[in-house]
């Protein structure tokens, strides 16, 4: 079998059902999309998936209009009632049938689409030995459609994501790493292409891991700034990462941050503002020395929007909150007619956002190609649910955490979400950090020990 272009690229063929295959993919495997697939989309997009993250050739026979899958579908759901592992199969379908495939449908002969997209920014087509396209310098150059990452072709490659920000930059090919990095350091850093969990124990280095990642991606890869995020839990996490990457100044936010950003930045009420929303919805039981009554529904409101758990469940497993199921969407539309948001409601509401605005998704998700994400362990399913909606469809997160480390457990935060990283963020690599260097050994040992039971 020998496929357009250079066969580490990897290029599939879209077909319309019944119509021949083009002899350079005979050999290919086919995956139908069809109304079944519609249907039940899981398996389909999975071996799609899988087979772009490795660049495997796939015949992919379509047996439905492509319109039926090309417009981010809208979810109605409560945020709550759709879960960190909500899948937004239409987008990664969309995506993946047309990422890295040549055009054959109606027996036509193959095209390229990147390379038309790339000479309406100023490239010739060139469709040779050479390239795809020729570059207005004169080099010849392909287009990759493929996962983003290092490609040693012996000629220069652009990016399907420069072209789609309308630019012609070729990628810089192979680079080395100038940090002084251990081993494992190193391999974490200077990971190839696709998403990658990072098991990090304290003392590790993995905030100069992080850092030197971004450095890698942004300076020595030269992946536009745009599409590249670098996510810390608060904001003196936030404030340290770009004190150590001020000489190239990368995009890095928190992830409160974040949501007040696709929420229009609006008023962020203080907790007396709260208290007082709050005060005014529920009825509260007769007051207790020495507590505090509105205490119990602030936990819940956290429980419900940051934990994506029942309403219901949350309030009947405690006794001090009645009433809390009945007042969320009072809460809510009461913050909406002040146009404010509380503490939770930035990443809350950028959820139901995301969610309900297909179109709005889609234009966010283009500027979170590559997100970098630190503290993964403390994450709650809010969080992971937020990041995974902005990951998609190629779902490229860099996470680090370590998952003997959970310290806002309180509000539904799980190492799981670090454990099972490759179900979150399909085919992710594990480059686990192994040396402390900040501990005696006798301290490591101990804490091992101690970590074990």
């Amino acid at each position: 079998m020998s496929v357009p272009g250079p066969s580490a690229l990897g290029r599939g063929v879209v077909v319309g059902h019944g119509d021949p295959v083009p002899s350079a993919w005979s050999g290919a495997p086919a995956v139908v999309v069809d109304g079944t697939a519609l249907v039940d989309p899981g398996p389909v997009v999975g071996a799609l998936h899988e087979a772009w993250a490795a660049r495997r050739p796939v015949v992919v026979s379509l047996g439905v209009d492509a319109e039926q899958f090309r417009t981010p579908v809208p979810v109605t759901e409560e945020p709550w009632c759709v879960g960190p592992r909500f899948e937004l199969w239409f987008d990664r379908l969309h995506f993946l049938v047309w990422a890295n495939t040549y055009d054959a449908r109606g027996g036509v002969d193959p095209v390229w689409w990147w390379a038309r997209k790339a000479a309406r920014l100023g490239a010739h087509l060139a469709g040779n030995e050479s390239g795809d396209i020729v570059l207005p310098d004169g080099t010849g150059a392909w287009v990759d459609g493929g996962p983003r990452g290092p490609m040693d072709l012996g000629a220069a490659v652009v990016h399907r994501e420069t072209v789609e920000l309308g630019l012609l930059r070729a990628e810089p090919g192979t680079v080395d790493v100038s940090a002084e990095l251990a081993p494992d350091q190193l391999a974490a850093v200077t990971h190839g292409a696709g998403p990658a969990r990072i098991i990090a124990p304290a003392g590790s280095g993995k905030t100069r891991v992080l850092t030197e990642r971004l450095r890698h991606l942004v300076v020595d890869r030269g992946f536009e700034r745009h599409g590249v995020l670098a996510v810390a839990y608060n904001k003196k996490a936030q404030l340290e990462l770009e004190e150590r990457c001020a000489a190239f100044r990368p995009r890095v936010s928190t992830l409160n941050a974040l949501g007040h950003r696709l929420l229009g930045s609006p008023r962020v009420l203080d907790e007396r503002d709260v208290r007082r929303l709050i005060d005014g919805l529920v009825t509260k039981r007769p007051p207790r020395a020495n507590t505090d009554p509105l205490a119990p529904y602030l936990e819940g409101l956290s429980a419900i929007r940051l934990g994506l758990r029942d309403p219901e469940e949350v309030e009947a497993e405690r006794d001090d909150v009645p009433g809390l199921a009945r007042a969320l969407a009072h809460y809510r539309q009461a913050l909406a007619s002040e146009g404010a948001v509380d503490f939770d409601e930035q990443v809350y509401g950028a959820i139901e956002r995301l969610l309900h605005d297909g179109d709005e998704r889609r234009r966010v998700q283009a500027a979170h190609r590559h997100l970098l994400v630190d503290e993964l362990q403390d994450l709650t399913p809010a969080h992971v649910l937020l990041l995974r909606l902005l990951a998609t469809p190629a779902l490229d997160v860099f996470g680090v955490g370590d998952d003997d480390q959970v310290i806002y457990g309180h509000a539904g935060a799980d190492p799981s979400f670090l454990i099972d990283f490759a179900q979150l963020f399909p085919g992710a690599a594990s480059h686990p950090l192994q040396v402390n260097y900040r501990c005696p050994v006798a301290v490591v040992d101990a804490a091992r020990t101690l970590l074990s039971y």
